[in-house]
């Protein structure tokens, strides 16, 4: 046997022995810490073991790994006194990345397509302060311009580490992973509401229903919100919808379809007509980018499976739990003014109003107190922008939204394309349809824990398009022209 041929001299086992000891302690420690923090949790040592775990994974590992476990705490944030943990964990991916970027293990920044309305977006955010003239609304304005910064560090961290299509699949695990967590949240407040899950952390004493909380309870979840929850499940569905048409074993078409179910199971308990409308109209989108790969009689099938499903669903989550009637809530929707649904009549002109009183600057990044105005939720991200940061800030989100549009143009029309990013355009694009209608009648911005999904979805759909770019299209080359067996003797011969 020649020395080239010989295998490799494994390390003595004498030399393993001390590392897998490291790494059980390390586990048993990890496991006796969590389980000691469920029962007398302190508001530090899990966001330090958190900090800790991204660290490692994201300099050994990868900055992959590092950002799947951010997206699996995001949700999580522990207030602190200078805003919330996900702020912190995102400044130690940054130091992190720049680390990797002088030891040359991660390569330079690079620009994005939607640089110049993000830039102008943070502008705007600064200049807003001019109208902040109490210290209170100074220092919420503060944390609300702090956290919005630090969504868009995480959003120039995903796209600038999030470079192969298995980067994007890898993250795609962790976003399955984190919404199993919200979802499976969303069931015990359902079956728990005003109660505690984890002290001095999460908690739903402001879920409450009717006949003492045994119906028409809407959950939040993590969001602690159930408008917001609603969004979320109307876009996580169609990301789901995508991995279990591409799945190819039984298993994991089992676990997607599995986890379809909890995902519309949830989004009913939410009772919000105004995600079900937006997804509807989202799905046809999806249907319409697609349909040159549709087949009359699966799509029959699929629509008659859809819509028994609805029903079912929506009888057993308004007979046999704690929830509403999403169909009764619909046919009680009425239109005021044209166009304006009833529950909207009077918010709407009111956001306006506030935002006219400063319509070139906005208020400040603290949604504050006007006096003639009643203090609403504007339930419009639009109108609420304007208020923020006037309505030059509310046109740049909106300039935002058709770069989005733009970027996230699919050049495949199906979901199966063996590109893998190109296919997920068509996802892209159809949750960008999604949001921007659901935003109309919520406001995303008035969460501090919705804020970064939202931002990690901007990410997403940005980091896909450069990705889906940069792929060479091997589709499309010509195929070589087959040799006729006769000129290849020939050939042979010669």
């Amino acid at each position: 046997m020649s020395a080239t041929s010989a295998p490799a001299n494994p390390l003595p086992r004498t030399r393993r022995w001390p590392g897998r000891l490291l790494a059980a302690a390390v586990v048993v420690t990890a496991g006796w810490l969590l389980g000691q923090q469920y029962v007398t949790p302190n508001k530090r040592v899990v966001p330090v073991m958190a900090g800790l775990l991204i660290s490692g994974l994201a300099w050994r590992v990868g900055m992959a790994a590092g950002l799947g476990v951010l997206v699996l705490t995001l949700p999580y944030p522990r207030g602190t006194t200078f805003g919330n943990t996900n702020l912190a964990l995102i400044l130690v991916l940054l130091i992190i990345w720049l680390l990797r970027i002088t030891q040359r293990q991660s390569p330079l920044p690079r620009r994005t397509p939607v640089d110049i309305p993000i830039v102008g977006l943070l502008i705007m955010y600064m200049l807003s302060f001019y109208n902040v003239h109490e210290q209170f609304h100074l220092e919420h304005g503060l944390q609300n311009a702090e956290l919005f910064l630090g969504a868009v560090l995480m959003f120039y961290l995903i796209v600038n580490n999030l470079r192969r299509t298995e980067d994007l699949q890898r993250l795609h695990g962790f976003m399955i992973i984190s919404a199993l967590t919200i979802f499976g949240l969303g069931v015990y407040e359902l079956n728990h509401p005003a109660a505690v899950f984890v002290p001095g952390w999460i908690d739903f004493t402001y879920t409450v229903g009717t006949e003492f909380n045994t119906r028409n309870v809407r959950i939040g979840s993590a969001f602690h919100d159930f408008e917001l929850l609603s969004e979320y499940c109307a876009t996580t569905i169609l990301l789901v919808v995508f991995l279990f048409v591409r799945a190819r074993s039984l298993n994991r078409r089992v676990f997607y379809g599995g986890m379809l179910v909890l995902n519309a199971f949830v989004l009913f308990a939410t009772v919000t007509r105004g995600a079900f409308i937006a997804l509807a109209i989202g799905v046809l989108y999806l249907l319409w980018m697609t349909r040159r790969h549709l087949r009359f009689v699966p799509l029959t099938i699929a629509a008659v499976t859809v819509v028994v499903g609805f029903l079912s669903m929506n009888y057993f989550v308004g007979h046999y739990t704690r929830s509403g009637d999403l169909m009764e809530r619909m046919f009680q929707t009425h239109v005021v003014h044209g166009w304006i649904p009833d529950d909207r009549a009077d918010t709407w002109p009111n956001a306006f109003g506030r935002a006219m009183v400063h319509p070139l600057l906005g208020g400040g990044p603290s949604y504050a107190d006007i006096p003639g105005y009643k203090f609403w939720w504007p339930h419009n991200v639009y109108l609420f922008y304007a208020n923020l940061i006037g309505f030059p800030g509310a046109l740049l989100f909106i300039w935002l939204l058709f770069r989005m549009a733009r970027i996230t143009r699919p050049p495949v029309d199906s979901l199966t394309h063996p590109d893998y990013a190109r296919s997920f355009l068509i996802v892209c694009r159809a949750q960008l349809v999604v949001f921007a209608i659901n935003e109309v009648k919520i406001d995303y911005l008035r969460n501090p824990i919705y804020l970064f999904p939202v931002w990690v979805m901007f990410a997403m759909w940005t980091a896909t398009s450069m990705i889906a770019r940069a792929t060479p299209t091997l589709a499309a080359l010509p195929a070589t022209a087959p040799v006729a067996p006769a000129l290849q003797q020939r050939a042979a011969g010669q």
